[in-house]
């Protein structure tokens, strides 16, 4: 595999701050990528009864449609199990994709990561 290609694919870290998922992000959420990332948030949802997770995107760039429906459809799901569910750090560009589509009013955004944990662990 050549470097370049290496470079660009993103990556997925999850970690557990009391009941609560923290999924740290890193790099572009691109064509083909989505499918990572849907299997490490339903992961976290398997692993709850009444899911908390923060997706931490400090280091992602730019998101495709097909992510965005991803933190919708396990949006949707945290709220049926009582959850929450939240992003932080987002980039400008992600910020006004959340705009364009009007997720921003569904979706709960948080500066960082310290202000969503506050809000979510409540």
């Amino acid at each position: 595999m050549d470097q370049t290609k290496k470079q660009s694919t993103m990556k997925a870290k999850t970690k557990k701050k009391n009941d609560i998922f923290i999924v740290e992000l890193d790099g572009p959420i691109k064509s083909g990528m989505e499918f990572d990332l849907a299997d490490e948030l339903e992961a976290c949802l398997h692993q709850a009864e009444v899911p908390k997770i923060i997706v931490d995107m400090k280091k992602v760039p730019f998101i495709n449609s097909a992510a965005l429906g991803i933190f919708l459809n396990i949006y949707k799901e945290v709220e049926r199990r009582n959850g929450r569910f939240g992003l932080c750090s987002i980039s400008s560009d992600v910020d006004n994709l959340l705009e364009i589509t009007k997720l921003s009013s569904v979706l709960e955004v948080f500066k960082n990561q310290d202000d969503a944990l506050d809000s979510i662990a409540d």
